[in-house]
């Protein structure tokens, strides 16, 4: 059987290959599909088995409909908003195994009709931002039930409350009504987010830490995120 191919959605500047070596460590023989390179990435992404989006600038405010919030923003890409908002409805609506980190579950929130909190507030934004160039580290609690909470059990042997890293100054306030909290962080920042009624649906998960660069290689958080997205990729390239 070949190996599932895994569309992502900017692999350029040298942070964005942490993602498919992260994913490769797993599982060597995966092919990385590039969609920002591709002429045709909704074409692409038919036909590939998982769909990963990564961290990166932030989601223009315009995309949720509160253009007022973008002198709190930092960078945008209004390209990559395109591409990968795109990229995200067409991947639930196929039921293509979906992982968002960072910005990839801002994405996605937005995506599908959710909004995001553009700045987050003093008091937040220290413990969640990176200071200079080094990322965060907190604490994230698990929604019983939750899909995250059985992967902490099931996937790494972990904890269902452990630690993470953090580099992110926007969060997700509005959540779509698709989409159900399953990680808050102690001071109530939103961490993650899966299908409020997963039934008859593909893989999702949406993290806000960066499970890719976690220095804890082995963390429920890191680990069991991958093998659950690759997981469920290897079914997809089997049906």
């Amino acid at each position: 059987m070949p190996a599932p191919r895994i569309a992502l959605t900017h692999t350029g500047p040298a942070r964005y290959l942490h993602y498919p070596a992260w994913l490769r460590r797993h599982y060597p023989e995966i092919q990385i599909i590039d969609l920002a390179t591709r002429s045709g990435p909704l074409e692409e992404l038919r036909g590939c088995h998982g769909l990963l989006l990564p961290g990166g600038p932030d989601v223009d405010p315009v995309e949720y409909r509160m253009p007022e919030l973008r002198p709190l923003c930092r960078t945008i890409d209004a390209r990559r908003d395109r591409l990968e908002l795109r990229c995200a409805r067409e991947a639930a609506a196929l039921g293509i195994p979906l992982l968002g980190i960072c910005r990839g579950l801002q994405v996605v929130n937005v995506a599908l009709g959710g909004t995001l909190v553009a700045d987050l507030p003093p008091g937040q934004r220290e413990t969640h931002d990176k200071l200079e160039d080094r990322d965060r580290l907190h604490d994230v609690r698990c929604e019983e039930g939750s899909l995250l909470a059985r992967l902490a059990a099931e996937k790494a042997g972990g904890d269902a409350d452990c630690g993470v890293n953090s580099a992110h100054h926007q969060a997700a306030e509005m959540i779509a009504s698709d989409l159900r909290v399953s990680a808050r962080s102690p001071d109530g920042v939103i961490e993650a987010l899966e299908w409020r009624d997963p039934d008859g649906r593909g893989f999702l998960l949406l993290v806000q830490w960066h499970p890719e660069r976690m220095a804890a290689a082995q963390s429920c958080f890191s680990r069991g995120v991958a093998l659950a997205f690759l997981d469920a990729a290897q079914h997809a390239a089997r049906s």
